[in-house]
């Protein structure tokens, strides 16, 4: 019966996987199979049995017992034992002589009359987890009922007394436990404690216990162990103990005081607190990001109020000065409204990124190569008057990232740099394959894998925590007013964080700024075709093209424009007319389409139904936002551009030609 114990599948019951069964019900297992009197351990709230081979051979026909809720194995009598259970169940012990049941034995086939006993199962905590179950056969004489009886008897005291042994609940239990002097000097710890904590015994004989306990819970550890001695307050307590390797591990402590020595039971709970702590930290988070998005609101308005009233002033002094048949000074305001226009752009576009809804166009490449190409960019970034230097592995993984959006994010940071170094200092750039063994930083950031980290470094003035802290919001800025939009880092945060990375700053007063970022490592191949130039000046020479965009005035002012570089153009508003026209009055040397369309048929479903009539169709993608991620390889198809509004018209010209030149 050992054997088939071991042996059986013990997870669907209230005992679990078998090696994490408690010290108790290992110990009643052992006695109940050394029994000579069929028996069994009847364990947890569903009474599942665990019995002995006398049991089975006693019963017969029922093999399938082990595992077994009591109840059901023995339900033809269950009106009359069932009291009985009960009763053992809470803490009651019954030998009943006066209601012998008749049954046939399996072995000899006879008829014979048993009586049953019925002892509780506590465990180390003294609690009632399960009952013995002993059987008796009372067909022989008085005296051998009484002698069986006797032995019965003798055999539960015996498993109460090993039960009651604290050596073997010391040894096996699960949970630390300890003795403690009545000065809180550590006596003894059993092996769970040593395992959870790492001290040897010989590290701790004689140490007093608040040596070991946080400094924080110092005293209410000695004021909970007063009360205890004196029978006052709860027994209970969570408190933080350190471990010998330095940090401390959580455990709810629960005690028994004998006169002299206090001995106290712990359950290691620093896993449920750390989850607690990290439900807590999200909830912190969304709370944080809603005062971002209030945040992000102020700015943006702010600063777009300021850019339209600079657009809407311009326009009416040229709008004035036409009226008055004016011409002096009309190109100045042409001037100041497109240099607002153009920082509106490039705050929208900063905006994109760091909302993590700008469409990117990742492609592989060698940072190392690439920074090389982007150095006298980086230096005049980072002005004539500071160093830049270079720290780079000699042999970088690969990454996938939007060129653009990285040259971008580089400037910014050397720019901050320069800022950092009032114009004068030392900005380092990095670059070192990182391999992950975990995740990073925590459980929910980067997965375990490869990556390559870039990093900027500079010897300014550095930051202090609290702006650490905030540095990737929107608009938030350290600058004097008007010297920043506070717009950088937030692209940059956005930028890493759509890329698959991750980014974070290392910095303090005085010690300089680092700023990290980690990008996955890709393992496809660098392309070695450079880009082809982008044509600056050229008619297209009657090229056919279709445009689709339900902004009215946009569409209107891009079709002129084309019409005026040699495109013959035909616009629609939404897909479902675009596909109509497509059929009809094609063929379309290129279909320039917005992505976000209205009546839920994007232009990337476009693109792909125009591609079934015609396979080569040439598309150009044009897009202010899109809260659907382009579909992967969409950008990689041969005839495919995308172009991020807002945008100047001459780019949007210059790059259909491209495209028709490919």
């Amino acid at each position: 019966m050992r054997e088939r114990i071991v042996q059986f599948d013990w997870r669907h019951t209230d005992l679990g996987p078998l090696p994490h069964w408690e010290p108790s019900l290992r110990i009643a297992i052992d006695m109940m199979l050394l029994s000579s009197f069929p028996s069994a351990v009847v364990w947890g709230p569903n009474m599942t049995v665990v019995h002995n081979d006398s049991y089975v051979a006693l019963l017969g026909g029922l093999d399938q017992a082990l595992g077994r809720r009591f109840d059901s194995l023995w339900s033809d009598v269950w009106d009359d034992i069932g009291p009985w259970v009960f009763k053992a169940l809470q803490g009651g012990t019954s030998f009943v002589d006066d209601q012998p049941y008749e049954i046939k034995c399996a072995k000899t086939g006879g008829q014979a009359w048993y009586v049953f006993s019925y002892a509780p199962i506590r465990d180390e905590h003294h609690e009632v987890v399960g009952m013995l179950h002993t059987v008796i056969q009372s067909s022989a004489g008085v005296a051998a009922h009484g002698k069986w009886r006797e032995q019965a008897q003798t055999f539960e005291r015996q498993i109460a007394r090993y039960m009651a042994d604290r050596d073997y609940m010391w040894r096996l239990s699960r949970d630390a436990m300890i003795t403690v002097s009545l000065d809180l000097k550590m006596l003894a710890a059993n092996p769970a404690w040593h395992r959870a904590l790492g001290w040897s015994e010989v590290e701790v004989r004689g140490m007093s216990i608040l040596e070991l306990v946080h400094p924080a819970d110092r005293d209410e550890v000695e004021a909970a162990a007063i009360d205890f001695v004196n029978d006052r307050g709860p027994a209970e307590l969570e408190t933080r103990v350190r471990h010998v390797d330095g940090h401390y591990r959580w455990f709810h402590w629960s005690g028994s005081f004998d006169g002299s020595v206090l001995t106290a039971v712990g359950r290691d709970i620093t896993g449920d607190r750390e989850a607690a702590m990290r439900q807590s930290q999200v909830l912190l988070r969304n709370t944080q990001r809603l005062e971002v998005v209030g945040h992000l609101a102020g700015g943006m308005a702010h600063e777009m109020n300021n850019l339209l009233s600079g657009i809407g002033g311009s326009l009416e002094l040229l709008q004035r000065r036409l009226s008055q048949g004016r011409m002096e000074r009309i190109d100045s305001y042409v001037a100041l409204a497109r240099d607002s226009v153009q920082r509106a752009m490039n705050l929208t576009h900063r905006l994109l990124v760091f909302s993590r809804h700008q469409p990117l166009a990742p492609a592989p490449l060698d940072m190392n190569r690439h920074l090389a190409a982007m150095e006298p960019m980086l230096r005049h970034a980072v002005g004539t008057e500071m160093s830049l230097s270079w720290e780079l592995d000699v042999d970088p993984w690969t990454v996938c990232l939007d060129v653009g959006q990285l040259e971008s994010s580089l400037i910014n940071l050397c720019a901050n740099a320069r800022e950092a170094c009032l114009g004068r200092g030392n900005v380092a750039i990095r670059t070192i394959n990182t391999r992950l063994a975990s995740a990073f930083p925590e459980e929910g950031g980067l997965a375990p894998g490869d990556y390559l980290g870039l990093q900027i470094m500079d010897d300014g003035h550095g930051m202090p925590a609290k702006d650490v802290a905030k540095a990737f919001e929107p608009f938030f800025t350290t600058k004097p007013t008007g010297r920043g939009s506070g717009m950088g880092l937030a692209m940059v945060h956005g930028f890493v964080g759509q890329s698959g990375g991750y980014v974070w700053i290392e910095s303090s007063p005085g010690q300089g700024t680092k700023v990290c970022m980690l990008f996955p490592r890709c393992l496809e191949a660098i392309p070695q075709t450079p880009a082809a130039a982008m044509p600056q000046v050229s008619l297209a020479s009657g090229r056919r093209v279709l445009l689709i965009d339900d902004e009215h005035n946009l569409r209107t002012v891009m079709g002129e424009y084309l019409s005026e570089r040699g495109f013959t153009v035909s616009d629609v508003a939404d897909a479902n007319t675009a596909m109509e026209r497509f059929r009809h009055d094609g063929p379309y040397d290129l279909v320039i389409t917005d992505i976000g369309l209205p009546e839920g048929f994007s232009g990337q479903q476009l693109a792909k139904a125009m591609r079934t009539v015609n396979p080569c169709q040439k598309m150009l993608f044009i897009t202010g936002y899109t809260d659907q991620p382009l579909e992967p390889g969409l950008l990689q198809v041969p005839g495919t551009a995308l172009l991020i509004k807002p945008f100047e018209l001459s780019t949007l010209a210059n790059q259909a030609l491209l495209l028709l030149d490919d």
